[in-house]
């Protein structure tokens, strides 16, 4: 019984040194991306929104705000920034 509980150590050991670094790596990669989208891409984008909302009526802004439009919007955009962020810099990874 000891011998099958060394193995299965040893395997789980083995099997940590081969896939964590790839793990962390792409976990420290997600925060990094994160990190930059949300200090650099998302005040830029988020005055382009709202330069196009104060465009629209008073009404129509009162709407945009109390249905929740504005928080969706700034989802929404967060994610698309932070997918592109993540395309380009994987590009630039393999290349």
């Amino acid at each position: 019984m000891p011998m099958i509980i060394g193995a299965l150590v040893a395997a789980l050991i083995n099997a940590a040194r081969m896939y964590l670094p790839g793990i962390v790596g792409r976990v420290l990669l997600a925060f990094g991306i994160g990190f930059v989208t949300h200090k650099l891409a998302m005040p830029a984008l988020l005055g382009m929104l709202q330069s196009q909302v104060n465009m629209l009526p008073a009404v129509l802004r009162a709407y945009f705000g109390a249905i929740g439009l504005d928080v969706c919007a700034t989802m929404i955009f967060s994610a698309l920034a932070a997918r592109m962020a993540q395309k380009t810099i994987l590009k630039k990874l393999e290349t």
